[in-house]
């Protein structure tokens, strides 16, 4: 059965001695390992088709769960996110975030327009540690783990005075933290706030300092690693 479908290249590995398994996110199965049979050779037509990030309309052939590249229309190759290396870091942060964090050949409609989105943002000369920001805060909640910013996940209180809890996997208040805990300053919980809803062509308007999209971005890092583990990716924007 020949299938089509929108998707996004998230990883390619090389296989065997001329082919590469594409790893895709696709918007009608979710992620999807794609067999792409010669491409590696040097006069392959659909080399495009696996670079890391390209956005396209696949055809694939489709044999019980497994999927077989037959030709691919590129919509957008994101090519200059590969020529700047905060960019870079940021859309691998995409990339990899939807690749631990989501379920082979679950569609999730949202979280596939999350992550264009993300992309052409940073495209577009968006700081790249704020696109990663909004695009962390948006994939928590459509995954089922938002970050509460004001409230104590323990007590429900409200309180300005919180601390992100690795027993709790979240923010707690002064009574209900634990030894283990970090507080995390109101200006970093209000850049979150700020930025958790805006839409991404907005983004622009929005003239935070490095030292405090840094602090928000390890905030949300903290927060990944102790309910999941450590995205590689946005530590290396993080150490940029």
């Amino acid at each position: 059965m020949d299938v089509t479908t929108k998707a996004l290249v998230l990883r390619a590995t090389d296989y065997k001695e001329s082919d590469k398994l594409i790893l895709l996110y696709s918007l009608e199965y979710g992620k999807i390992t794609v067999h792409a049979k010669g491409i590696r050779k040097g006069n392959a037509k659909l080399k495009f088709a696996a670079d890391q990030f390209c956005f396209g309309q696949y055809e694939l052939s489709k044999i019980d769960d497994r999927f077989t590249l037959k030709t691919c229309e590129q919509m957008e190759s994101f090519f200059s996110l590969r020529e700047d290396v905060f960019a870079y870091y940021a859309a691998c942060t995409v990339a990899e975030s939807v690749m631990e964090f989501t379920e082979e050949g679950q569609s999730e409609p949202q979280v596939f327009v999350e992550a264009l989105r993300a992309l052409t943002c940073l495209t577009d000369g968006t700081e790249p540690t704020l696109v990663a920001l909004r695009f962390l805060l948006g994939f928590l909640r459509l995954e089922g783990y938002p970050l509460q910013l004001s409230n104590c996940i323990v007590c429900g209180a409200e309180s300005e005075k919180l601390f992100l809890d690795r027993q709790c996997g979240g923010l707690v208040c002064d009574s209900c933290r634990s030894a283990d805990c970090t507080r995390v300053t109101l200006r970093t919980l209000a850049a979150c706030k700020m930025v958790q809803d805006m839409p991404y062509d907005k983004l622009k308007n929005i003239d935070f300092t490095q030292e405090l999209l840094k602090d928000a971005l390890r905030f949300c890092s903290k927060y990944i690693s102790f309910n999941h583990y450590p995205l590689k990716s946005l530590s290396e924007l993080l150490a940029l």
